[in-house]
């Protein structure tokens, strides 16, 4: 069994007396592709947000790669491997694809993003960033506005701009919401692609998605972990059945 590379004990985060997330314990193991999922209002993104340090945790302690990150700030643990692409697209519409990778490429290595640097600084991350397009796909549209990109070619844009800071542990949040069948299998074998040598942890309500994707799951419900396990454990699991349809098996 592979060992966790990132590991939360107890992380809660309240808001006055509603706890959002409440008390998870979450193990993902190296170079697996686990899956959160839950009901609406169960506390997934809240539970990516403390993850990442974009929120800070009211109780609990979150360990990646066997060191402490909890009181971290997002770009420190950014630069520690755990880099997360959200559910609404982060990428710079003006810009090329290629720019937007370039851009990318150097914030791995400063403290911010200089978009006045010149263009002969930046073309000396055109080899990384156009091998990342190849490997997404992108490659023909390198000189295509980002914005001008259809949705399911945005999205692999932004997985392409997360993979240009060599993440060790990639965050995704609901990577095929709003496709269609075509751009969910183009993602979802963009994902199985991008997992080799990697850790994955996802937000995703398609659940077909998930079980063919994913090697774990944690159900999540009213902020608290209800079930663990593969795909068909938890969802022959009662509780599951009970926080996605109202009701037990009978």
């Amino acid at each position: 069994m592979a060992e966790a590379i990132l590991q939360a004990r107890g992380i809660t985060r309240a808001f006055g007396a509603f706890k959002a997330v409440d008390g998870v314990d979450l193990d993902v193991r190296e170079g697996e592709i686990h899956a959160l999922i839950g009901p609406n209002g169960a506390g997934k993104t809240t539970c990516f947000n403390l993850l990442t340090g974009d929120m800070p945790v009211t109780a609990g302690e979150i360990r990646f790669d066997g060191a402490s990150i909890t009181k971290l700030a997002t770009h420190e643990i950014a630069r520690r491997g755990l880099v997360r692409s959200y559910q609404i697209s982060s990428i710079f519409p003006a810009f090329t694809a290629l720019n937007n990778v370039r851009f990318a490429l150097q914030q791995q290595r400063s403290s911010n993003f200089d978009f006045w640097r010149s263009e002969l600084r930046l073309e000396r991350f055109n080899d990384r960033a156009m091998e990342l397009l190849e490997d997404l796909g992108l490659a023909q549209w390198a000189h295509a506005r980002a914005g001008d990109l259809p949705y399911g070619r945005k999205r692999a844009l932004e997985i392409a701009t997360t993979l240009a800071l060599d993440p060790k542990l990639i965050l995704l949040d609901e990577p095929t919401s709003g496709m269609g069948r075509e751009d969910i299998g183009r993602v979802t074998e963009l994902i199985r692609k991008i997992a080799k040598g990697r850790s994955v942890l996802m937000v995703e309500h398609n659940l077909p998605v998930v079980q063919g994707l994913c090697d774990r799951v944690t159900v999540l419900a009213r902020g608290r972990v209800i079930a663990q396990g593969n795909y068909a454990e938890v969802a022959g699991n009662d509780l599951v059945v009970e926080a996605y349809l109202g009701t037990a098996h009978a």
